[in-house]
């Protein structure tokens, strides 16, 4: 038995009791999407987020500031673990592949500590030039992996 797909207001509702920090506009009600933006600190610097999300669909975070750095030469990529546009990444949090986040999932419960994670693994990267973080590195098809989920 599969669990029920939770509504934009159910995760609405659990941003607002989890990330109070997160204000929460509507994209559109027809659709059931939403677009969350708030400020978190995984480590060492503070980072305003956006998420957005339609029902259905597999949630998107962005860094919107401070802007991420990245290293030329890298050997895993001038900044790793993130699907493209390269000027506006959206963060690589989970496996599409291995159906690690469902409808069924809140983003206030999954999304966001999973961000958390994402960010201070950047944060280690960016000192040592090596990501700590797990997962598939590029040319290991997590773009085509989101696109067809």
């Amino acid at each position: 038995m599969t669990a029920a797909i939770l509504s934009i207001d159910e995760q609405v509702a659990a941003m607002r009791a989890a990330w109070p920090q997160f204000s929460a506009r509507r994209i559109d009600r027809r659709a059931q999407s939403a677009r969350w933006v708030g400020s978190v600190r995984p480590q060492y610097a503070s980072y305003s987020l956006e998420i957005r999300y339609e029902v259905g669909s597999l949630p998107e975070v962005r860094v919107l500031s401070p802007d991420l750095v990245r290293l030329p030469g890298n050997s895993e990529g001038q900044l790793p673990h993130v699907y493209p546009p390269a000027e506006d990444p959206t963060l690589c949090l989970f496996d599409p592949r291995e159906r690690e986040w469902t409808a069924a999932m809140t983003i206030a419960s999954t999304t966001v500590p999973w961000a958390l994670d994402w960010l201070a693994c950047y944060e280690l990267w960016v000192m040592t030039g090596r990501w700590t973080g797990g997962g598939r590195h590029a040319g290991q098809d997590i773009g085509e992996a989101r696109e067809t989920t």
